[in-house]
C-alpha cells in the first residue's frame, strides 16, 4: 500500500525534473490551458484508476466492483481539486476501507491514498 504514495511522488519528481530541463523556446503545459472536467468525468477517471490499481496488484481484487461513493470539489493551498471517494466494507482494516483519488479540476491525476489528504 505504500506504493500508492511512492508511485505518485516519483511521478511528480519526474514531471518537475523534466520541466527544469526545458531550455529557452521549450514550453510546458499548465492545467489552465485545458477545460475543467465534470464531477461525472472525475468519477469515471477515478473508477478506471482503481481498476488499474487492482490489475497491477496494488489493491485487493474486492475493489474491482466498488463504485464511487462521492465526488467533491475541495480547495487546498494550490487550488481546487476533485476528490473521488470509494468505500469497500469487505476490507477488514477500517483504515483501509475508504480510498481517495485526487485529480486536478482539469482531470490530471494527482494521487490516491487512504487518508484523504
Amino acid at each position: 500500500m505504500k506504493h500508492l504514495i511512492t508511485v505518485p511522488l516519483l511521478a511528480l519528481i519526474f514531471l518537475f525534473g523534466q520541466t527544469a530541463l526545458a531550455g529557452p523556446g521549450h514550453g510546458h503545459s499548465h492545467d489552465h490551458h485545458h477545460s475543467p472536467i465534470t464531477n461525472e468525468q472525475a468519477a469515471a477517471k477515478a473508477t478506471k484508476h482503481v481498476q488499474k490499481l487492482v490489475k497491477n496488484g496494488k489493491l485487493d481484487s474486492s475493489w474491482s466492483g466498488v463504485t464511487s461513493k462521492s465526488v467533491e470539489e475541495k480547495s487546498y493551498g494550490h487550488g481546487p481539486e476533485w476528490v473521488v471517494t470509494f468505500e469497500n466494507k469487505s476490507i477488514e482494516d477500517p483504515k483501509k476501507q475508504t480510498l481517495y483519488v485526487f485529480y486536478t479540476i482539469n482531470g490530471k491525476y494527482l494521487a490516491s491514498n487512504f487518508t484523504g489528504q
